[in-house]
């Protein structure tokens, strides 16, 4: 909300349950604008300089079929593991650890992030926030598992963390599933890696993929979001201060929808 409200008062507009259909192009093969459907259904054309896309990359060619054929082969061969989540709410502290790390092949997920031992539980009305993630293929069982699957596998191993705990101790869980969580590395990653000026002027493609060599982090997503809005004010005549060196920024955003 408070990124919302700052964007409002630079000028910005933000669409929320507004869904992009289609990247439009006009005659001269440029950006042109954005088919948007509202929550209402009605849908409308909306015209912009630019666009920045930060789909997962598989996203990118359905919704713009005019991109050539290399670059959006390249987009739709990317590889990804799928983030499996449950979020517990406790009655208790599972542990007094805020990120553990989990390494032991014989506990189906891999950290256990306890947000109220970082931020007070009476912030959560007095509940103990515990986050419990997993990055998956969808060749694995626990992938395909329901809500209540997943939270029955994963209650004999939280006993491993904290022998006290019980099932009793759990008010509320919830379930999230995000099928493009984390792009995978291969030999040769380093020449797939697609551009962020796409080959059609006025689009610019700012997603996970392209942060390699460092991985997957907000403070990466943030350093990406700056260059390429950078980009996007350079390419459209803008002049700015900047710490960033040109030469970063060579190899103004208003509207945001989701």
């Amino acid at each position: 909300d408070s990124l919302g409200d700052r964007i409002r008062d630079l000028g910005g507009s933000v669409h929320t349950n507004a869904s992009v259909q289609k990247v439009l192009i006009d005659d001269r093969e440029s950006f042109q604008g954005l088919e948007v459907r509202y929550r209402t259904g009605e849908i409308k054309v909306e015209n912009f300089d630019a666009v920045i896309i930060t789909t997962p990359s598989h996203i990118v060619p359905k919704l713009i079929p005019e991109l050539p054929q290399s670059y959006s082969e390249n987009l739709s061969n990317t590889t990804y593991l799928a983030a499996v989540l449950l979020i517990l709410e406790l009655t208790n502290p599972l542990s007094s650890i805020y990120w553990l790390n989990i390494a032991d092949r014989d506990i189906p997920f891999v950290g256990v992030i306890e947000q109220t031992n970082f931020v007070p539980a009476n912030r959560y009305g007095g509940s103990h926030v515990v986050y419990l993630t997993n990055y998956l293929g969808s060749d694995n069982p626990l992938y395909h598992a329901s809500h209540d699957e997943l939270l029955k596998a994963y209650l004999p191993h939280l006993q491993k963390i904290n022998p006290e705990f019980k099932e009793s101790w759990i008010l509320k869980s919830h379930y999230h599933r995000e099928d493009a969580a984390q792009p995978v590395v291969e030999p040769g990653y380093n020449q797939k890696i697609p551009s962020h000026r796409t080959p059609i002027q006025g689009i610019y493609l700012a997603n996970t993929t392209q942060i390699y060599p460092e991985d997957r982090g907000t403070n990466y997503s943030v350093r990406l979001g700056r260059k390429v809005s950078r980009m996007v004010l350079l390419d459209n005549g803008s002049s700015f201060t900047d710490e960033l060196p040109e030469s970063v920024i060579h190899d103004s955003i208003t509207s945001s929808f989701s």
